[in-house]
């Protein structure tokens, strides 16, 4: 297991080094930093808060968000016998557990924060709902950071969390959950060549350095370690 461990933290290593140097056969142009001048005046203090997904398994989301990756509950209201909303949200204090904030604290300061999942059950629906891993929407991913990637395989693994992609491997399929989350399964059609240009830029954006996992509902949760290297979103 040590062994792994280490080589499993020597190919990051590695794979970290090797995105920070150029690639000579990259064409110009081909990451691009954003040039945007200042927002409209008008926009002045917004900012994304939460983002909202519907289920119909509540009790295994609030178990993965929250038992799971750390989400403390700000409220749940029960609309109604059949329509809730939850709110959840990582202590702001404790990003780097540096603090702890009670769900009164953290829902005094809702409209302040940003990272928050809202999820919404109407539980008599007699619809099914479908996740983008299951077939491409309009819905990507949750996007996670964490100090130490290998460390959170680890303890997802052993948390008996389903992993797409492991840390370290490339999408090298045309099919399967990753690629309908990303748009370029089954769904988007054969273009091949397209679809090989794809895989063949992946490192470009770090696409392998990623730790891929999915919640209770089939959504994607995209994990990325927060030192980066240059150039690598």
């Amino acid at each position: 297991m040590l062994a792994q461990k280490f080589l499993l933290a020597l190919s990051i290593a590695v794979q970290w080094t090797t995105a920070c140097e150029p690639d000579p056969s990259a064409s110009d142009g081909i990451f691009t930093i954003g040039t945007d001048g200042p927002a409209p005046p008008e926009t002045l203090g917004y900012f994304i808060n939460h983002v909202g997904l519907l289920t119909n398994n509540l009790p295994d989301m609030e178990h993965f968000y929250g038992d799971i990756l750390g989400m403390r509950h700000l409220f749940h209201v029960q609309l109604t016998a059949e329509f809730s909303v939850t709110y959840l949200g990582h202590s702001q204090g404790g990003r780097n557990g540096t603090g702890y904030q009670t769900g009164a604290e953290l829902n005094l300061a809702k409209n302040n924060l940003a990272g928050l999942l809202e999820l919404v059950q109407f539980n008599v629906t007699d619809d099914t709902l479908v996740a983008s891993t299951k077939r491409t929407n309009t819905f990507g991913h949750v996007g996670l950071i964490v100090p130490d990637i290998a460390k959170a395989q680890d303890y997802l693994e052993s948390k008996g969390v389903e992993i797409l992609k492991r840390v370290g491997d490339p999408i090298n399929t045309f099919v399967g959950p990753a690629n309908n989350a990303f748009g370029i399964g089954e769904y988007a059609g054969v273009h091949h060549a397209a679809k090989q240009r794809l895989m063949d830029a992946q490192g470009i954006i770090g696409l392998p350095l990623l730790l891929m996992v999915t919640d209770p509902d089939g959504n994607l949760v995209e994990i990325q370690q927060q030192e980066q290297p240059t150039g690598v979103l």
